[in-house]
């Protein structure tokens, strides 16, 4: 784990303005706790906080190479799985280049195919390079953005890190929130739109991306497209493929100087990672594989009455981890736990986001940080493996709107009139799938617009996928663990995106492909367990304690809320009796919602437009 920062200016040196990197270097504190390194010149400063991990995860610190007579400094949050074969490229280039060296073969492979060699790089990255003659700022993240990297213009300087917060405590970065920002939080929370910061002049490399900054300005690249076209495999060829990489994927995120952990709910992808890491444990110095799982109190009285989990996950888990023969752990919260971290849960996030999502996650990555420095996590694009779940056959609509906006009418009818008239939401929204089709034509090689088939699948990568990764990323660095995630290797991708959907739903079932690649892994039971989603907190106890910290909140003068809320539908909306359904989970969800927004506008000392 490690966290990276940085002030350059190509056109007027700041010797004098790096020592603001101190103020940006607290803010990533978390995100690496044992060392802390920096690069210092006329033009660029770099920053590099890290954790207890050897060269196999993101190598020095911080550090400059001198190669035909220019030089290079680097400085890399994350790691690469194919460090190998990228060498090996080079030798056959007649460059020698140490594989455990990371920081080094980045800089000799860029020197070597410039730009080109970012699409290369199997991994979870985002770095920073500096050419040190020719004043150039390149900025890249990994295909799917799995580790974040934000950054800001102040006129002629850029100052980058991976933490909004760190930018935030640059003392010439004014903090704002403006409509754009605004209709950000209110339609589209805990996502937002590709390459949005929320707060105004924050912007994110957006995955797949780089940015090349001098002296004129910073521009935006795509380095990673995908290749429309027909799949040619036959089905044993297709099924023998998918086994490969899957298990590949795994085993090369196994590797690791450091104590390796999972997590696992009893679902496919977790499992799947538990079978495969149980069947080489040579990978693991064959010590024993520990799992994680989180739960809540009262889970068995409220886990069906609103037909949003199909059925428990513990059995499952169970028959798994006996399986697998893993050490698991459960983790059970309590509404006490859940109210007590919803404020470091948006602080760690740096936006409001999913109040019980977020906080029973980093609390359990907490729990994991105490024995492990590394997780392995099933995340990944559910669409892209046909699972249907999330958007699928609800997904084609003759609405012009993202899917998972379809109840934002009772989320804005808390909001003022003013407040609507200025974000326009359904205009907003509109605006964003206008957006979103329109960028996949970029995104795709051949340059073909988007297909209704696609459309799901599309807009899982785009939307779903980077903010559900930016959400794990978030809580477990907060907690100082660093979570993996092998089903988001960007060659599964390429491989699963050409596949038809009618494949991938092999024998008529979600992931069916996925399922029958993988069989003999687990017992069949486990393997076509259907999807089940991320446990929801329904506790009456809960949102009994969320209403009350609410009332409190928009009561008081002092909370920025106050000034753009209905108060008056609130209340009344707050008044109406507990009610098991989905709209229980929702309402709870909104209150806490509500309060962090109200702290993150505290915190940040923003002012709305």
């Amino acid at each position: 784990m490690s966290g990276i920062a940085g002030i350059v200016s190509p056109a007027e040196d700041i010797l004098q303005k790096s020592v603001n990197l101190c103020c940006m270097s607290e803010a990533i504190r978390t995100r690496g706790m044992t060392g802390a390194g920096c690069y210092i010149s006329p033009n660029a400063a770099f920053l590099k906080r890290t954790g207890p991990f050897g060269p196999s995860c993101g190598g020095a610190l911080v550090s400059e190479h001198l190669i035909e007579g220019k030089s290079y400094a680097i400085t890399m949050d994350g790691t690469i799985y194919n460090t190998k074969e990228l060498a090996a490229d080079l030798e056959a280039a007649g460059i020698r280049c140490s594989s455990v060296n990371i920081s080094e073969l980045i800089i000799h492979s860029f020197v070597k195919w410039k730009e080109s060699f970012f699409e290369k790089i199997n991994g979870s990255f985002a770095f920073a390079i500096w050419n040190k003659e020719d004043k150039t700022l390149f900025l890249v993240r990994d295909h799917h953005g799995i580790k974040p990297l934000y950054y800001s213009l102040i006129g002629q300087t850029l100052i980058f890190a991976s933490d909004i917060k760190a930018i935030t405590r640059h003392p010439h970065f004014k903090r704002t929130i403006d409509k754009e920002g605004l209709s950000e939080l209110i339609c589209l929370s805990p996502r937002h739109t590709p390459g949005s910061g929320v707060i105004k002049g924050i912007s994110q490399v957006r995955p797949g991306h780089f940015v090349r900054f001098s002296e004129e300005g910073a521009k935006h690249y795509r380095y990673w497209v995908l290749e429309d076209g027909i799949h040619e495999d036959d089905l044993i060829e297709t099924l023998s493929t998918v086994r490969e990489l899957v298990t590949d994927s795994i085993k090369r995120q196994m590797y690791s100087d450091v104590n390796l952990c999972g997590f696992l709910s009893g679902g496919l992808y977790s499992s799947l990672i538990t079978a495969t890491v149980s069947q080489n444990p040579m990978l693991l110095n064959n010590s024993i594989y520990n799992t994680w799982s989180v739960d809540f109190e009262k889970a068995n009285g409220f886990v069906f009455s609103n037909g949003y989990r199909r059925d428990l996950d513990l059995p499952w888990i169970r028959w798994v981890s006996r399986k697998s023969n893993t050490r698991h752990h459960y983790i059970i919260l309590s509404a006490e736990d859940m109210i007590g971290a919803l404020f470091e849960a948006e602080e760690a996030s740096g936006v409001p986001g999913v109040p019980d999502y977020d906080t029973s996650l980093l609390l359990l990555c907490r729990e994991m940080k105490k024995d492990f420095d590394i997780a392995l996590a099933g995340d990944c694009s559910d669409e892209l493996f046909g699972s249907g779940y999330k958007l699928g056959e609800h997904f084609i609509t003759t609405k012009k709107r993202l899917p998972w906006t379809s109840n934002l009418a009772e989320k804005i009818s808390v909001f003022k009139n003013d407040v609507i008239d200025i974000i326009k939401p359904y205009e907003f929204i509109e605006k964003c799938y206008e957006e979103a089709l329109a960028d996949y034509t970029k995104f795709s090689k051949n340059g073909n617009s988007l297909n209704k088939e696609r459309e799901a699948q599309w807009f899982s990568l785009y939307w779903n996928l980077p903010c559900y990764l930016e959400r794990l990323d978030k809580m477990s660095m907060a907690s100082g663990l660093e979570v993996r995630v092998p089903f988001c290797d960007f060659r599964l991708t390429e491989y699963f995106w050409k596949i038809p959907q009618e494949l991938k739903r092999l024998n008529n079932m979600e992931r069916g492909l996925l399922r029958e690649a993988m069989r003999g892994f687990l017992p069949m039971d486990i393997l076509e367990r259907r999807k089940n989603p991320y446990p929801r907190f329904c506790d009456p106890e809960y949102e009994a304690q969320i209403k009350g910290m609410l009332h409190e909140t928009v009561l008081d003068p002092g909370s920025p809320i106050r000034y753009l809320l209905n108060i008056k539908t609130l209340e009344s909306m707050m008044k109406q009796p507990l009610d098991l359904s989905k709209k229980y989970t929702t309402r709870a969800r909104l209150y806490g919602w509500l309060i962090q927004l109200n702290n993150f506008l505290l915190n940040y000392d923003i002012t709305p437009f």
